[in-house]
């Protein structure tokens, strides 16, 4: 049965892909196995290549949604996994959403991978900048922290003396608070008090701090860590 499937699967990729290399490399197989399944009317008995990402068994739906008709962006595709099952963070759909953007990205209309792409409600961006200012007449450095949604572009900030954890956190839900409600997502970059490791070339889930899944959590929101090397993804 796995023959059958991964035979069916490098067939469907590659009416995408149009593509050997880009076939294998989506997939996460050689090409020479792209290429005896390709030459092949049906299955054919070959070593399957063991899969770890826990997107691996909705790659092919993924990118069905990605192309023509669908043409879903990355929080839409979101949505309809974890409508499936898919018990994995966003993170790791929009690394692959990378990968098939990079190898079949004429078969993607631009409706897809629009910046202004998140529906009301569904994303903000979490940032921060720091000023020097004058306090009690001498320089301190004062922190700005700024909820931005990706929708209707809405600000909310505040400021704070520290960029501790706790200063983070507490940032997070007094300009939800002040936006006056909680988005499915949260968007942001990774400091050490919300990201504990993110990989850029892996498909592996990212590592959150704890503290911060639990407020995320308790609000009743999702983090979704942008990878540094792909700017783009912010503010969609």
């Amino acid at each position: 049965m796995k023959d059958l499937e991964d035979w069916a699967a490098v067939h469907r990729v590659y009416k995408q892909t149009k593509s050997k290399r880009a076939t294998a490399r989506i997939l996460g197989i050689s090409r020479n196995t792209v290429k005896k399944l390709l030459e092949k009317k049906e299955s054919t008995e070959y070593h399957r290549t063991i899969y770890l990402s826990k997107i691996d068994t909705y790659k092919e739906q993924i990118i069905e949604w990605r192309c023509e008709p669908y043409e879903f962006n990355g929080t839409r595709i979101f949505r309809e996994l974890k409508a499936k099952g898919y018990n994995g963070s966003i993170g790791p759909v929009y690394r692959f959403l990378k990968r098939v953007d990079e190898d079949i990205g004429d078969s993607i209309s631009k409706k897809a991978t629009v910046r202004h792409e998140s529906p009301p409600g569904d994303q903000a961006q979490f940032d921060w900048t720091e000023y020097q200012v004058v306090v009690g007449n001498r320089y301190r450095t004062v922190y700005c922290f700024a909820l931005i949604l990706a929708a209707s572009r809405k600000k909310a900030v505040c400021f704070s003396l520290r960029e501790d954890a706790d200063a983070i956190y507490e940032a997070v839900q007094d300009l939800f608070d002040e936006l006056g409600g909680v988005t499915l997502e949260l968007l942001i970059d990774n400091p050490k008090a919300l990201v504990i490791e993110n990989n850029p070339k892996s498909e592996d889930e990212i590592k959150y701090n704890p503290h911060a899944l639990l407020m995320a959590a308790n609000l009743g929101t999702e983090l979704n860590a942008c990878p540094c090397y792909w700017p783009r993804k912010k503010a969609r």
